[in-house]
Protein backbone atom coordinates (compact mmCIF):
# COMPACT_ATOMS: atom_id res chain seq x y z
CA UNK A 1 0.00 0.00 0.00
CA UNK A 2 1.39 3.43 -0.49
CA UNK A 3 1.71 6.28 2.19
CA UNK A 4 -0.65 8.40 2.53
CA UNK A 5 0.83 12.01 1.08
CA UNK A 6 -0.23 14.60 3.56
CA UNK A 7 -2.63 14.68 6.74
CA UNK A 8 -4.16 17.85 5.02
CA UNK A 9 -5.04 15.63 1.87
CA UNK A 10 -5.89 12.77 3.98
CA UNK A 11 -8.63 15.36 6.33
CA UNK A 12 -9.81 16.77 3.30
CA UNK A 13 -11.36 13.43 2.05
CA UNK A 14 -14.78 13.03 3.34
CA UNK A 15 -14.92 9.38 5.48
CA UNK A 16 -18.57 8.96 5.67
CA UNK A 17 -21.66 9.06 3.36
CA UNK A 18 -21.53 8.44 -0.34
CA UNK A 19 -18.17 9.96 -1.31
CA UNK A 20 -17.08 8.68 1.95
CA UNK A 21 -17.78 4.80 0.49
CA UNK A 22 -16.71 6.38 -2.68
CA UNK A 23 -12.96 7.30 -1.38
CA UNK A 24 -12.65 3.84 0.75
CA UNK A 25 -13.43 1.62 -2.29
CA UNK A 26 -10.55 3.99 -4.55
CA UNK A 27 -7.99 3.20 -1.81
CA UNK A 28 -8.90 -0.20 -1.17
CA UNK A 29 -9.00 -1.28 -4.70
CA UNK A 30 -6.33 1.91 -6.41
CA UNK A 31 -4.35 2.89 -3.99
CA UNK A 32 -3.65 6.00 -1.95
CA UNK A 33 -2.28 8.15 -5.38
CA UNK A 34 -4.97 7.62 -7.00
CA UNK A 35 -7.45 8.42 -4.13
CA UNK A 36 -5.65 11.76 -3.67
CA UNK A 37 -5.97 12.52 -7.25
CA UNK A 38 -9.24 11.53 -7.61
CA UNK A 39 -10.38 13.42 -4.61
CA UNK A 40 -8.19 16.70 -4.63
CA UNK A 41 -11.19 19.00 -5.40
CA UNK A 42 -13.28 17.38 -3.08
CA UNK A 43 -13.56 20.62 -0.60
CA UNK A 44 -15.10 22.27 -3.80
CA UNK A 45 -18.19 20.89 -3.16
CA UNK A 46 -19.09 23.87 -0.10
CA UNK A 47 -22.22 22.93 0.70
CA UNK A 48 -24.36 19.28 0.96
CA UNK A 49 -27.12 20.69 -0.43
CA UNK A 50 -25.80 21.87 -3.75
CA UNK A 51 -26.60 18.67 -5.54
CA UNK A 52 -25.75 20.24 -9.12
CA UNK A 53 -22.31 21.52 -8.04
CA UNK A 54 -22.10 17.73 -6.21
CA UNK A 55 -23.14 15.87 -9.48
CA UNK A 56 -20.75 18.11 -12.01
CA UNK A 57 -17.73 16.98 -9.05
CA UNK A 58 -18.22 13.44 -9.25
CA UNK A 59 -18.81 13.51 -12.91
CA UNK A 60 -15.11 14.85 -13.25
CA UNK A 61 -14.05 12.35 -10.31
CA UNK A 62 -15.39 9.62 -12.35
CA UNK A 63 -13.30 10.87 -15.10
CA UNK A 64 -10.62 10.74 -13.98
CA UNK A 65 -10.84 7.82 -11.95
CA UNK A 66 -10.82 6.14 -15.65
CA UNK A 67 -8.26 7.57 -16.81
CA UNK A 68 -6.04 6.54 -13.64
CA UNK A 69 -6.57 2.97 -13.28
CA UNK A 70 -8.29 -0.03 -15.09
CA UNK A 71 -12.19 0.45 -16.69
CA UNK A 72 -12.60 -3.01 -14.66
CA UNK A 73 -11.34 -1.13 -11.22
CA UNK A 74 -13.38 1.91 -12.07
CA UNK A 75 -16.49 -0.44 -12.56
CA UNK A 76 -15.69 -1.92 -9.55
CA UNK A 77 -15.17 0.65 -7.20
CA UNK A 78 -18.90 1.87 -8.04
CA UNK A 79 -20.29 -1.35 -7.74
CA UNK A 80 -18.68 -1.92 -4.30
CA UNK A 81 -20.51 1.99 -3.55
CA UNK A 82 -23.94 0.33 -5.00
CA UNK A 83 -23.65 -2.67 -2.75
CA UNK A 84 -23.29 -0.45 -0.01
CA UNK A 85 -26.07 1.50 -0.36
CA UNK A 86 -28.00 -1.06 -0.80
CA UNK A 87 -27.01 -1.89 3.05
CA UNK A 88 -28.06 -5.24 5.79
CA UNK A 89 -31.42 -3.81 6.07
CA UNK A 90 -32.47 -4.05 2.55
CA UNK A 91 -30.86 -7.26 2.30
CA UNK A 92 -33.06 -8.95 5.23
CA UNK A 93 -35.91 -7.21 3.97
CA UNK A 94 -35.52 -9.08 0.56
CA UNK A 95 -34.74 -12.13 2.16
CA UNK A 96 -37.98 -12.30 3.84
CA UNK A 97 -39.79 -11.40 0.90
CA UNK A 98 -38.17 -14.15 -1.05
CA UNK A 99 -38.90 -16.58 1.65
CA UNK A 100 -42.66 -15.37 1.16
CA UNK A 101 -42.66 -15.90 -2.03
CA UNK A 102 -43.31 -19.52 -4.12
CA UNK A 103 -42.07 -18.74 -7.35
CA UNK A 104 -39.75 -15.49 -8.96
CA UNK A 105 -42.85 -14.19 -10.91
CA UNK A 106 -44.36 -14.10 -7.71
CA UNK A 107 -40.85 -12.36 -6.15
CA UNK A 108 -40.73 -9.79 -8.42
CA UNK A 109 -44.32 -9.23 -7.81
CA UNK A 110 -43.73 -8.15 -4.51
CA UNK A 111 -40.56 -6.25 -5.03
CA UNK A 112 -42.67 -4.07 -7.99
CA UNK A 113 -45.10 -3.68 -5.28
CA UNK A 114 -42.73 -2.41 -2.49
CA UNK A 115 -40.99 -0.36 -5.64
CA UNK A 116 -37.55 -1.80 -4.95
CA UNK A 117 -35.69 -2.12 -8.00
CA UNK A 118 -37.09 0.71 -9.35
CA UNK A 119 -41.04 -0.97 -9.20
CA UNK A 120 -40.93 -2.32 -12.86
CA UNK A 121 -38.79 -5.38 -12.33
CA UNK A 122 -40.14 -8.12 -15.32
CA UNK A 123 -38.94 -11.89 -15.67
CA UNK A 124 -37.71 -12.57 -19.09
CA UNK A 125 -37.36 -16.08 -18.65
CA UNK A 126 -36.25 -18.74 -15.63
CA UNK A 127 -32.45 -16.98 -15.60
CA UNK A 128 -33.22 -13.14 -16.53
CA UNK A 129 -34.57 -10.26 -15.44
CA UNK A 130 -35.25 -6.84 -16.88
CA UNK A 131 -35.32 -3.55 -14.49
CA UNK A 132 -35.10 -0.13 -14.77
CA UNK A 133 -35.88 3.09 -13.31
CA UNK A 134 -37.88 5.88 -14.63
CA UNK A 135 -36.25 8.72 -12.93
CA UNK A 136 -33.06 8.69 -11.31
CA UNK A 137 -32.36 7.77 -8.00
CA UNK A 138 -29.23 8.84 -6.64
CA UNK A 139 -29.11 12.05 -4.91
CA UNK A 140 -25.45 12.30 -5.80
CA UNK A 141 -26.10 13.11 -9.59
CA UNK A 142 -29.43 13.16 -10.47
CA UNK A 143 -29.32 16.92 -10.53
CA UNK A 144 -26.50 16.92 -13.08
CA UNK A 145 -26.39 19.83 -15.70
CA UNK A 146 -24.43 17.78 -17.81
CA UNK A 147 -24.66 14.27 -19.12
CA UNK A 148 -22.31 11.66 -18.01
CA UNK A 149 -19.88 10.60 -20.83
CA UNK A 150 -19.77 7.12 -19.88
CA UNK A 151 -21.97 4.34 -18.03
CA UNK A 152 -19.06 3.96 -15.40
CA UNK A 153 -20.98 5.54 -12.64
CA UNK A 154 -24.12 4.07 -13.14
CA UNK A 155 -21.91 0.59 -11.73
CA UNK A 156 -23.29 2.02 -8.39
CA UNK A 157 -26.98 0.84 -9.80
CA UNK A 158 -25.58 -2.92 -11.12
CA UNK A 159 -23.64 -2.97 -7.43
CA UNK A 160 -27.06 -2.34 -5.71
CA UNK A 161 -29.00 -5.08 -8.15
CA UNK A 162 -26.18 -7.68 -7.21
CA UNK A 163 -26.84 -7.20 -3.50
CA UNK A 164 -30.73 -7.33 -3.55
CA UNK A 165 -30.83 -10.59 -6.07
CA UNK A 166 -27.42 -11.96 -4.47
CA UNK A 167 -29.00 -11.37 -1.23
CA UNK A 168 -32.43 -12.89 -1.72
CA UNK A 169 -31.69 -15.54 -4.13
CA UNK A 170 -28.51 -17.02 -2.51
CA UNK A 171 -26.38 -16.58 -6.00
CA UNK A 172 -24.45 -14.78 -8.20
CA UNK A 173 -25.98 -12.76 -10.59
CA UNK A 174 -24.39 -10.80 -13.07
CA UNK A 175 -25.85 -7.25 -14.36
CA UNK A 176 -25.47 -5.40 -17.64
CA UNK A 177 -26.55 -1.54 -18.07
CA UNK A 178 -28.18 -1.00 -21.51
CA UNK A 179 -29.02 2.57 -20.93
CA UNK A 180 -28.99 5.56 -18.38
CA UNK A 181 -30.60 8.98 -17.75
CA UNK A 182 -27.71 10.60 -16.41
CA UNK A 183 -25.79 9.77 -19.74
CA UNK A 184 -28.85 11.29 -21.43
CA UNK A 185 -31.71 8.50 -21.67
CA UNK A 186 -35.07 9.11 -20.71
CA UNK A 187 -34.91 6.10 -18.27
CA UNK A 188 -32.33 3.66 -16.62
CA UNK A 189 -32.46 -0.33 -18.14
CA UNK A 190 -30.99 -3.17 -16.42
CA UNK A 191 -30.72 -6.99 -17.67
CA UNK A 192 -30.40 -8.76 -14.35
CA UNK A 193 -28.90 -12.15 -15.74
CA UNK A 194 -28.98 -15.26 -12.50
CA UNK A 195 -26.10 -17.62 -12.93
Amino acid sequence: MEPIQNSRESNAIPKSGRIGRMAEQIRLKAGERILFEVMRDVNLIEAPSNYPKKAAWLREAVQKLERLCSELTAREIMQECGRACFGPNNSAAVKRIKQASISLEEFIDKLNGKRLGGGRLKVIDANTIAGGYDRCYCGQVKQTKEPFPTLTYCHCSTGWYRQLFEAALERPVNIQILQSIITGSDRCEFLIHLE
